[in-house]
């Protein structure tokens, strides 16, 4: 499996872009908070529920591949994938007790993206694991202002799926983000 990093700074900001690097320390992506629409902004602020802000990916280059979005915040997500044009809905499950796990079905493979006990998330295509992102690594940037870096790690079969598995685990399971 091919690895990737990213670090997310403790304030994330719409402007803020953040690249996802290869092992050789080569951007591949970049990940952006994207803000909702206007009325499920509108929504989201009356009832303080759901997730606040979706994600989206891209290229090294700035062309958009995945973006997640949804009709009301923490409502019927769907996953817009820019190099087939398709747009899937994205049904979440309930796993354990309270734990949430996603299900799609993308160019005639279905997916299923879940979060362990250790806040690991793991894409699985056709039953078969093909990404896992964790966060172990915490990173203090100063000594004088106390400021710290989530590191995240994928570990992917390939770049594309990379990016997919990303921009979910960011979505979905990367709180505060």
């Amino acid at each position: 499996m091919e690895q990737f990093t990213y670090q997310v700074p403790e304030k994330v900001h719409i402007s803020t872009i953040i690249p996802i690097i290869t092992e050789q320390g080569e951007a591949v992506f970049i990940i952006r908070k994207q803000q909702h629409k206007f009325f499920t902004r509108i929504v989201h602020n009356s009832l303080r529920g759901g997730i606040p802000y979706s994600y989206k990916i891209a290229n090294a280059f700035g062309k958009p591949l995945y973006t997640i979005d949804c009709l009301f915040p923490g409502f019927r997500y769907k996953l817009i994938d820019h190099l087939s044009s398709q747009t899937v809905q994205v049904a979440s499950n309930k796993v354990q007790l309270i734990e949430k796990a996603y299900r799609f079905i993308l160019n005639n493979h279905e997916y299923f993206f879940e979060k362990d006990h250790t806040s690991a998330g793991y894409l699985k295509c056709d039953n078969k694991l093909v990404a896992s992102v964790s966060m172990p690594i915490k990173t203090n940037i100063s000594l004088f202002k106390k400021s710290e870096l989530d590191t995240i790690i994928i570990k992917s079969t390939t770049q594309e799926v990379a990016g997919l598995a990303a921009v979910l685990y960011h979505t979905f399971y990367y709180y505060g983000a």
